[in-house]
């Protein structure tokens, strides 16, 4: 079984479709780069201010950190001070219960306000930029379909 292949004359008519066809398929792939670049751009523009809520939330929380840790350290000074004036044994057990049960609360104060600077940090960082990344490959997307 032989296969015929129909040639195809050279004439205006063809060139012309040929020509209109590599035209539109030049100016389809500009405009999609086109497209690209913008999101691109704008990706980047957003990308630096979330930058920027990155480094003032994780400083927030450096900061918080090293309060609680000046904290801490003064309260376990405080009480070093005052375990070493103890002279009756009832008076140390006293001072130990005292000393444990208001850094319980101390930590449990300071977990929660870590927390929250933390949570800070996700909303205005992780989920922002999920977004963004989501809306740009669909509008992307958009700039491909016929």
């Amino acid at each position: 079984m032989s296969k015929k292949l129909k040639l195809v004359r050279n004439t205006p008519e063809v060139a012309a479709e040929v020509t209109e066809f590599a035209q539109k398929s030049v100016d389809q792939a500009q405009a999609a780069f086109d497209k690209a670049s913008d999101l691109a751009h704008s990706n980047m523009q957003y990308v630096d201010a979330v930058a920027g809520a990155f480094k003032a939330r994780t400083t927030d929380i450096h900061l918080k950190a090293m309060e609680i840790a000046q904290i801490n350290m003064n309260s376990a000074f405080t009480y070093m001070r005052k375990a070493f004036a103890v002279t009756d044994p009832t008076e140390f057990v006293t001072l130990n219960q005292d000393f444990a049960r208001d850094q319980f609360a101390a930590y449990t104060r300071q977990v929660n306000e870590l927390g929250e600077l933390s949570l800070l940090l996700a909303q205005e960082t992780v989920k922002p930029v999920q977004e963004s990344v989501l809306k740009s490959f669909g509008d992307l997307g958009k700039t491909f379909d016929v």
